[in-house]
């Protein structure tokens, strides 16, 4: 008997240690260029570790390059119900349709790393310093 009470504690304790999925924040669309290049498998899998760690659902797509494509899978994540969209562009300056129909929608978007042109409706670009990234790189060679 005191096996399975401990047994049970010991379950008890699991589960609480566990995200509780009841508590989802919402649902974070991610459009990644493509998955050709390990850089943006990377960042699509970080991404999706460090909003599913945080309490969202993801929705990770790649569009292989195909800009058709990238636009069909943001619209199908606006339609799904994305709160959040966080878009790698393949061409910023074609969006800019699909991002009326995210603010129509009220779902906040993010430009990753690529510039979105020709919109009022991207809420944050999040990028790096490609000039310091350049520095940090030659001085690693010298």
């Amino acid at each position: 008997m005191k096996s399975l009470a401990a047994g049970l504690a010991l379950g008890a304790l699991t589960l609480t240690g566990l995200p509780a999925v009841a508590q989802d924040k919402g649902v974070v669309g991610i459009a990644m260029p493509t998955k050709s290049s390990a850089r943006w498998i990377s960042d699509g899998q970080s991404m999706v570790k460090f909003f599913e760690d945080a309490g969202y659902t993801t929705d990770l797509q790649y569009a292989e390059d195909d800009i058709p494509n990238q636009l069909a899978q943001i619209e199908n994540m606006i339609v799904k119900g994305a709160d959040v969209l966080v878009i790698a562009a393949i061409d910023g300056a074609t969006l800019s349709n699909a991002l009326d129909n995210a603010a129509a929608a009220g779902i906040k978007v993010i430009a990753y790393d690529r510039l979105i042109r020709d919109s009022g409706n991207v809420d944050y670009y999040a990028t790096f310093d490609n000039f310091q990234v350049g520095v940090i790189q030659a001085t690693s060679l010298v």
